[in-house]
């Protein structure tokens, strides 16, 4: 870090970590002499208060030197953990050094439960460019916080039980208050360029893993289901439920997830497939179930595929009543079942195999179908009726085949369904990539302004305005050329930027600024954009070489301030900004492509939408709806605040026959 940074780091942060500090001692205070008529917690109260003002002034001087100071690492004792003599062995603790140490571990879990995104970014900001080799050592940690407060705790009380109880103290009051500060530690990490990648694209712990979905069996798991079979009921169960072809227990899939009756096996008569389907709820009423202990079919029975049917109208049916579906998508849905059946009664493999190609193609039409709004009126949307068109397509294609298809044709027919669905996908992204237009200029802008402020805090130096306006346009328009070239140009302009914040000569500066150019071209970027990138890098240079003392100088501060202060139009008007809890956490991980099903505050009304966009400078999200005529746009606090209310929840991205089935 560039001096310039860590004075910036320094200015930002110490002051709101401090004010932090002096609310949470002034609550232990309070809370001391609440705990009764204890004579020594009336008594700390009293000293606490008289130190205070000394603790808080220590704290901060420490915390200033550590961000201002190069020296590595800080030199404090880590938690009271020291190596004893000259062999390497940890020296063995007593009870004040074990009770130090403890707190400290559990300082890390309430941050790493509680405020998961600030954990990361801190986690990466101190591990970028190897910083911090642990990152608690870094001076935005809560872990140092906690050293140099315990430091000042000591030397005024002592290794004492009030130390401890003090500590204590500190750290309960971060794990309940400190998401403010912690956010705003993190906006100004993140604006001093410590963190040049998405950090919720750091191969660190579950933040390389997707978040989790739901999916469609949970809530048929969470509706009172029966319960799994206790090994006495599993013994008297029914053989036929049980038993696989060669009568050996089956080990087929459990109904609805959750461990109750099994499935039979794929040559079971349709008896054993009747009797499952009505346990596991599959079928009304007793569904004409046949007693297990009269071992045959009674008069009027139903055929295999009429219970195939049955079931699978009960799998459908869940899915609407889990999630309210377009009119004309349920009609679709309520089409697909008796021919399933045809075709699935001659294969009951369908029914144990999750990679069988009619029950993925089933599936992959139950998730495309629940993307359309209820309310959508399909003569108002070209995108909605062309998916329609295809699965109506799919469907009939289904009806023609469903007495003779075998499992190539069952391949051949998901195949065609899958490129069909492709299609109308692409047609849908170009539209919306249109929408996203406005949203990526605002974004390029900010990124180019960003990365100037990271450039100018590297090199501390004092950039004129105007200088700084030129760069940041000249990095603007280089942002808009294709996405390959943006990384091989991002590094190129940085190098010129950094050269003429150091008043580098035109012989040093024209050899890079010639270098973007062939980059540029290499990458297709028309001669007009060019002409322009140069011109502005050349003014920039200009500006800065002539320069006057009373010139308006580029603040810094006032970028930062600006990211931090991000709203977008449909943030909810009541929503907090400073804010890290693990909403936050979750829409950071939210991917492009993931759909939701949203309810307007106002109205109740709800909708589905896709995330087609977001911004890593800008933290902007846009999202929208099949039709394409909703679209919503938050920032990532915004979008954190409509999961924490539950009025935004992902739509389940898995198989429903996999999950309802088993």
């Amino acid at each position: 870090m560039s001096e310039a940074q860590r004075q910036q780091l320094a200015r930002g942060i110490v002051p709101r970590v401090t004010d932090h500090l002096d609310r949470c001692l002034e609550s232990v205070a309070q809370r001391w002499p609440a705990r009764g008529a204890d004579a020594d917690t009336s008594e700390w109260a009293n000293q606490l208060r008289s130190y205070q003002f000394v603790l808080r002034r220590q704290f901060e001087e420490a915390l200033e030197r550590d961000f201002l100071s190069a020296t590595y690492p800080p030199a404090y004792d880590f938690s009271g953990s020291a190596y004893a003599g000259d062999d390497s062995g940890l020296q063995i603790l007593d009870d004040y050094q074990s009770t130090r140490r403890s707190l400290r571990h559990q300082l890390e879990g309430l941050i790493r439960e509680h405020n998961r995104y600030s954990y990361y970014v801190f986690v990466q900001a101190a591990r970028e460019d190897d910083r911090f080799e642990h990152p608690g050592w870094a001076p935005w940690s809560p872990l140092n916080w906690y050293e140099r407060l315990i430091e000042s705790a000591e030397e005024q009380f002592g290794r004492t039980d009030m130390t401890l109880s003090l500590m204590r103290g500190y750290v309960q009051c971060l794990g309940k208050t400190a998401a403010p500060a912690l956010a705003f530690v993190v906006e100004t990490v993140e604006a001093c360029g410590l963190v040049r990648e998405p950090v919720s694209e750091a191969p660190d712990g579950d933040l390389s893993r997707a978040p989790a979905r739901p999916s469609w069996g949970d809530t048929r798991a969470d509706n009172g289901e029966p319960e799994a079979q206790t090994p006495a009921d599993a013994a008297s169960a029914d053989p036929a439920l049980l038993a696989g072809p060669d009568g050996a227990a089956a080990g087929g899939a459990v109904a609805g997830g959750g461990g109750r009756a099994r499935m039979p096996a794929a040559d079971a008569g349709p008896e054993a497939w009747q009797r499952w389907a009505a346990t596991a709820g599959w079928l009304p009423g007793d569904g004409g179930v046949v007693p297990a202990e009269s071992g045959a079919a009674p008069a009027g029975a139903p055929s295999l595929a009429a219970v195939i049917e049955g079931i699978l109208a009960g799998v459908l049916a869940e899915v609407s009543q889990q999630l309210l579906c377009h009119a004309e998508f349920r009609g679709l849905m309520q089409s697909l079942p008796p021919l399933l059946a045809r075709a699935v009664s001659r294969d009951l493999e369908f029914f144990h195999d999750p990679a069988h190609p009619l029950r993925q193609f089933a599936g992959s039409l139950v998730n495309t179908g629940v993307r359309i709004s209820p309310g959508v009126k399909i003569e108002d949307s070209e995108a909605v009726k062309r998916y329609l068109l295809a699965m109506r397509a799919a469907i009939q294609r289904l009806a023609n085949e469903a007495d003779t298809i075998d499992r190539a044709g069952a391949e051949d027919l998901y195949a065609s369904w899958e490129a069909a669905r492709a299609a109308e996908d692409t047609n849908w992204w170009e539209g919306a990539q249109e929408r996203a237009a406005p949203m990526m200029q605002q974004e390029r802008a900010a990124r180019a302004r960003r990365s100037l402020t990271v450039c100018v805090l590297e090199t501390g130096a004092e950039l004129p305005e105007r200088a700084a306006e030129q760069i940041a346009d000249a990095w603007e328009d280089l942002l808009a050329v294709d996405e390959a070239a943006q990384q091989v140009l991002e590094s190129e302009v940085q190098e010129v930027a950094r050269a003429i914040c150091n008043r580098a000569t035109p012989q040093e500066v024209n050899p890079l600024v010639q270098r973007i150019v062939g980059t540029a071209r290499e990458f297709g970027a028309d001669d007009d954009r060019i002409k322009a990138v140069v011109q502005h890098l050349g003014q920039a240079h200009l500006q800065r070489i002539r320069a006057t003392g009373n010139e308006p100088r580029f603040d810094p501060q006032a970028r930062i301030q600006a990211r931090r202060t991000l709203r977008l139009e449909d943030d909810d008007r009541d929503l907090l900004t400073d804010l890290d809890d693990r909403f936050v956490f979750d829409a950071s991980r939210i991917r492009r492509g993931d759909w939701f099903e949203c309810v307007d505050k106002a109205s109740g009304e709800s909708w589905r939408v896709g995330l087609v966009w977001r911004g890593e400078a800008t933290r902007g999200f846009l999202f929208l709806s099949l039709d394409q005529g909703r679209c919503r746009r938050h920032s990532l606090q915004g979008v954190a605040q409509e999961l924490r209310e539950g009025r935004m929840r992902p739509l389940p991205v898995d198989n429903p026959l996999d999950a309802l089935l088993g």
